[in-house]
This record gives structure tokens, C-alpha cells and sequence, in this order.
């Protein structure tokens, strides 16, 4: 870290930074070209390893169609780096290269259903799509196809709502697995489950009925299936369902199920182009926008703390990426998001508060964005932390089951945030038991002893507070001595070695790294806001991460179980966008060691 102090880094402008990205590149399962290659089919659409410009040398070294397949990675490029005026100049160029050619042709229309389906013209995009011969396509070039073709119907789905777009998209990625190998054609498997329960399962139940192709009502059951959260159902259903599709491509993901784990393809990579929203992190001489609440009620609390944590990522990484901030307290997000489309923003980092994250996401923007509160709905390219009861209650129940606890007891207080806790700590603990955890609420933290005598706290091998400091030192002396006492966020105020960690001394606290360290750049933040609360110094660590995570974005995406070591916690992408953060658990202590 800089010696510099914080308060004066954060006099520099913030329209002077600016950040430099290595784009990871895309597996595939063709091997990359080098310039010196003789180009075709199988390397126009193999993973984008290189940069425009070494494209665009290989467009000018190659003739004939090693030239068009280098046309086609350039304009491949363009798109990814959406540069799209560049992308439909060259395949005006493609076209008329393309015009005698029958091949050629069509597979400058799936570049141009990719162009509309990164532009959000999805509706152009299946109509230039529906209009290529898949049949006489080169496998390359056919697998890429269809990629594209499912993850466009996938969106009109998401935009419309309508069953046949779904279905639609699980066909085409069923004719998908013919072209890839046998782990790409796992992961294509797991996909289309993915695709599947998107649909209630009721919607599903109606589906398995009116549908006639064995195969896909193969899929269809074992979405029904994988939909429980209870892994000990599941694996009494998929025994009938191993039965009666013994040969079926979910095959491998069925006997996972079975010997007692969650169904995903083994091993590293998938062998498949990333076509579905195009997974793109910042790269040099990006524009990033950063949205927050600051000027109002909650730019102290909440503005504040993230635009120093975003500043001081940046200037951590001597970067000079090119940041606008907007306050969302002046202006509404049709007009952020319209300023945003003017200007050529690439980038999205924020908001905080969740009625303007479902905001942004009714404004239907495309740019990748990475926002500090759980959305409504999902979309493709938003990334969302997840700061709320609900996952300090999950990370509880799965730090307890580690532990070899069986039989825990949660207690939170009367009120929608301990009932969101209680929440998320069932939901995760049914994931691996079938057994419903005790849960005890407390009205009057005055009343606690009484309102805990009917709670079966002897029963329990280990138990879960999610309430304050302040309440769990006033509901500890109703609990027994020797059972295992676990606590998270919201018991620590960010102190180190506070009054009140002295007194829940001997308890497992689950908690930011950030929180339960000393750093210089804790020191700094301090020292610029001395009344910092733990939530602030929270909501700043996030704010760093994302800038870091923002970077990350490709290779996180292609290798699921890649960890990035943020101050927040050790970051993966989770399902449906959610940035899964695993905390640092310390046994409260006077003696802790604080690094």
C-alpha cells in the first residue's frame, strides 16, 4: 500500500483514474490461431485470446478465407469490446465477401445475430439466426450457432415471459451437444436444468405433460428433482429417475445426486465459447460509472464509505480508469442510464440501496454491472453482493455443518431482519439436512430469559445468535455453558478487542477479514471517518473488492471455483450472479491475535 495518507489520495480526481485489465480468453474447443496460421471455420470461431489490433494484422497477412475467418475474429473482438459502429463496418465488408458463398454467407449472419444480441436487439437477432442452414455448417461454426442461438431465445424469454422461447432454447442447446465434446456436453446438460428452473414448478409440472420427446422430459423431471433443496429427497427421487432414463445425458449428474452431492460437470474446463451476455470485466481505457446515494439521508452511511472504498482500490492499483460518479439522490435512473448510453459508459459499479438497484435494472441497460444489493429479478452481465441477514444466516448454518453440528438452534429477535436471518440459515441447512432447524425469537431483549425458557437449548449441540452485540451479551447468560455459541456481522461492531468482544469471549465469530484485522488502510479510513460503524467499514470493504472483482469478472466466470482474496472475504461467483463471499471465522478472545 502507498504511504501516502488516505485523506490525501482522496483529493486526486476521480476523473483521472483509470484501469488496466488482462481479458482472459474464452475456453473453446479449437485451438487458438497465431498469425502465422492458416485460418478456417475452426479457428474463426475458436476462444478470443488475442487483441483487435493482432486480429486486425491477420486480417491484412491473410487471403480467401483465411481471410474471412480473420474477419471474423476482428469483428468478434469489436463486439466483445462493444465497439459496435467497427463491428458493422466489417461485416458490411463480410457480406460482400461472403455474397457467392452459401457458407460464408451464414456464418456472417450468426456474427450478425451475436452483434444484435449484445446490442439488445434480440428480436433482430432470431431473425437473422432463423435464416442460417445449420445443417451444411462446419461443426466449428454450427456449435457456435448454436450457443447463440439459445442464449438469444433464453432472452426473449426474460423479456417476454413466454413458455415457447424457453422451451425454444432448450432445443437448441440439445442440438448443441452433438457438436462438443463429452464435458462440454456435460456442461450443456447442466444448462439446460439451469434454463428449466426458471420455471416455477408448477409451470414445469405442466410442461412434462404436454411434452412427447423423451429426452427432454428427461430433463424436465430431473429440473422437478434438483429443484428441493432437500439433497436427501433428492436422492430418494432420482433412484426412480435412473430408472427410467438410464442412458440419458443428465446421466453423470444423476449418479452425483445419488452418491450424496449437488449435480456439476467434473474437472476444469467446459470447452465452450462464453456467447450469453458475453462475460467482460474493465479493461484500459474503459469508462466506469459508479452510482451512489451522495448528497441526502443515507450519503453518510452508506455514499460515502463506498465512493472512498472505490477511490481507494483504484489508487491501490495505480490505475487510471476513466470514473464518473452519479448520485442517485439528484437524478432519477432513466436519466443516469440515458447520460450513461451518451456517453459510452462501459462499465457499472452500484447502487447500494435495493429500490435503486431494481431500478437500474427496469431502465432493461445492458452494461455489466456489479451493484451492492440482492435485485428483484436476475439478468445476464449483474453481479450483485449480498449484504442482508439472509446470508449472514447462511454462511451460519454452513460454517455449523462443517463443524459436525447436527442439531442447532437459532435465536433472533422479533422482527423482519431476524426473520430473514432465520431464514437464510434454514434455507442453506436444508441444502445437506432434511431436518428443520430450531429457531427462537425474542420481542423485549429485557424479557429474553423468559422468552427463552420454552427454548430447547439443551437439546441443541451448537447455536446461532444473529442480534446485536449488545442483545447477545444480555441473552448469553440463558445459554449453556458448554455449547458452541456462533455469530456473524451484525454482533460485531468493528472495534477490535472492544468491551463487547471481551465479553462474548470463547464464541466463533464469522465476519469481513477486513473487520477483524488491523491494516494501515483500515487506519486510514478511520482516520477520514472516525465515527465509521461497523456497517460503513462494511460497505467500503465491498466497494474496494468490486473494483478488484471488476478485473476478475472472465476468469472468475470461466473457472467457478476460482477464488479472488478481497479484504470483504474470499469472492466466487455463485448462481445467478450473486457474489459469494466467505467470511473469516476467529474465536472472540482477549488474547486474539489481530494481524
Amino acid at each position: 500500500m502507498a504511504v501516502s495518507s488516505f485523506t490525501q489520495r482522496l483529493k486526486l480526481s476521480a476523473l483521472a483514474l483509470a484501469l488496466a485489465l488482462s481479458v482472459g480468453a474464452c475456453t473453446s474447443t479449437t485451438e487458438a490461431p497465431s498469425s502465422s496460421t492458416a485460418l478456417g471455420s475452426a479457428q474463426a470461431f475458436s476462444a478470443l485470446t488475442m487483441t483487435s489490433e493482432q486480429y486486425q494484422q491477420m486480417v491484412n497477412e491473410s487471403e480467401g478465407e483465411s481471410r474471412f475467418a480473420a474477419l471474423v475474429l476482428l469483428t468478434r473482438s469489436y463486439i466483445v469490446a462493444r465497439d459496435y459502429a467497427k463491428a458493422e463496418e466489417l461485416l458490411r465488408v463480410m457480406r460482400a465477401e461472403s455474397q457467392d458463398n452459401a457458407v460464408l454467407s451464414d456464418e456472417t449472419r450468426i456474427i450478425e445475430g451475436l452483434l444484435a444480441m449484445h446490442q439488445g436487439k434480440t428480436t433482430d437477432a432470431l431473425f437473422t439466426l432463423n435464416r442460417v442452414q445449420a445443417a451444411a455448417l462446419p461443426v466449428p461454426a454450427a456449435s457456435f450457432y448454436y450457443q447463440v442461438l439459445s442464449n438469444v431465445e433464453l432472452n426473449l424469454y426474460q423479456e417476454s415471459h413466454q413458455t415457447e422461447y424457453l422451451v425454444r432454447s432448450c432445443e437448441h442447446k440439445l442440438a448443441l451437444m452433438q457438436y462438443v465434446n463429452e464435458k462440454a456436453q456435460q456442461t450443456v446438460a447442466l444448462q439446460v436444468v439451469a434454463t428449466l428452473k426458471q420455471l416455477p414448478p408448477s409451470e414445469l409440472t405442466v410442461l412434462m405433460s404436454s411434452n412427447t420427446d423423451p429426452r427432454m422430459q428427461g430433463f424436465i423431471d430431473f429440473a422437478l428433482i434438483d429443484s428441493s433443496k432437500s439433497l436427501k429427497l433428492k436422492q430418494q427421487l432420482i433412484a426412480n429417475w435412473q430408472e427410467k432414463y438410464n442412458s440419458h445425458p443428465l446421466a453423470f449428474a444423476a449418479a452425483q445426486i445419488a452418491a450424496g452431492s449437488e449435480a456439476q460437470v467434473q474437472g476444469s474446463g467446459a470447452g465452450l465459447d462464453a456467447v450469453q451476455g458475453q462475460v467482460v470485466g474493465l479493461k484500459e481505457g474503459d469508462k466506469l460509472a459508479v452510482l451512489l446515494p451522495l448528497t441526502g439521508r443515507f450519503a453518510a452511511a452508506v455514499g460515502e464509505p463506498a465512493r472512498l472504498g472505490v477511490l481507494a482500490a483504484l489508487q491501490d492499483r495505480n490505475s487510471k480508469l476513466k470514473v464518473t460518479f452519479y448520485d442517485t439522490n439528484r437524478m432519477t435512473m432513466e436519466e443516469i442510464t440515458s447520460a450513461l448510453v451518451q456517453n459510452g459508459t462501459n462499465f457499472i459499479i452500484g447502487p447500494i440501496l435495493k429500490p435503486e438497484v431494481d431500478a437500474l435494472i427496469a431502465t432493461k441497460i445492458e452494461l455489466p454491472a456489479i451493484v451492492f444489493n440482492n435485485p428483484a429479478t436476475n439478468r445476464s452481465g449483474l453481479y450483485y453482493y449480498n449484504l442482508g441477514p439472509d446470508y449472514e444466516g447462511a454462511l451460519a448454518a454452513s460454517k455449523i455443518y462443517r463443524d459436525g453440528h447436527t442439531n442447532p438452534v437459532v435465536i433472533a429477535p422479533e422482527s423482519t431482519r431476524g426473520e430473514r436471518a432465520i431464514a437464510g440459515f434454514n434455507d442453506s441447512w436444508l441444502q445437506a439436512n432434511t431436518r428443520q432447524p430450531v429457531s427462537c425469537r425474542y420481542s423485549d431483549i429485557n424479557q429474553v430469559a423468559s422468552a427463552l425458557t420454552t427454548c430447547p437449548l439443551n437439546n441443541a449441540d451448537a447455536i446461532y445468535i444473529n442480534a446485536t452485540a449488545a442483545d447477545v451479551i444480555k441473552i448469553r447468560p440463558s445459554l449453556p455453558d458448554n455449547t458452541p455459541l456462533y455469530l456473524t456481522d451484525r454482533s460485531y461492531m468493528g472495534l477490535n478487542h472492544s468491551s463487547g468482544e471481551i465479553a462474548l469471549a470463547g464464541a466463533q465469530l464469522g465476519d469481513m477479514p477486513w473487520l477483524l484485522t488491523d491494516t494501515a488502510l483500515k487506519q486510514d479510513l478511520m482516520a477520514t471517518l472516525p465515527k465509521a460503524d461497523s456497517q460503513v467499514q462494511r460497505i467500503f470493504a465491498a466497494a474496494y473488492d468490486s473494483i478488484n472483482l471488476s478485473f476478475n469478472l472472465e476468469s472468475l466466470a470461466r473457472d467457478r471455483t476460482d477464488v479472488l482474496h478481497g479484504i470483504s472475504g474470499d469472492l466466487q461467483l455463485g448462481q445467478d450472479g450473486l457474489i459469494e463471499m466467505a467470511p473469516m471465522w476467529v474465536t472472540l478472545d482477549v488474547n486474539r491475535a489481530v494481524r
